[in-house]
């Protein structure tokens, strides 16, 4: 009796792990088409997801800024760099190095990239993640 109660609870265990690994895969990596259109994502994102982004102009420079929040209760380290490119999709510089950025569970975080000069006019985000 004691070995099946074991067996049960563990069981039960393995299942709830293994269900909440597979929601946060489920969890898709923008809250909306246009956002996901900007995201170039590599692996998963493990839970979290980019739920606003907005760009502007500031003295003829594209300036980007996106909110990216974890919707899983574990913490996640998330690795980003903008792609600037110009009215002809060329990239515009040389690119810029991942920037690693810790998001706690159930938290958001803003992230902001601005352009190296007047010609970028596009952007994409290179985002990758792993758990904690």
């Amino acid at each position: 009796m004691k070995n099946a109660r074991l067996f049960a609870a563990s069981a039960l265990f393995a299942a709830c792990w293994i269900t909440s690994a597979q929601a946060a895969n489920d969890i898709p990596n923008a809250s909306s088409a246009g956002i996901a259109a900007k995201l170039m994502v590599r692996g998963t994102l493990e839970g979290v997801q980019v739920v606003d982004l907005r760009s502007q102009r500031r003295n003829d420079v594209m300036v980007v800024q996106a909110e990216m929040q974890n919707l899983t209760d574990k913490d996640v380290r998330v690795y980003y760099r903008f792609r600037w490119t110009d009215a002809a999709g060329m990239q515009v510089g040389d690119g810029e190095v991942w920037k690693p950025l810790m998001i706690l569970g159930r938290q958001s975080q803003l992230i902001k990239g601005t352009a190296y000069g007047p010609q970028a006019n596009d952007f994409k985000i290179e985002i990758s993640a792993e758990p904690r």
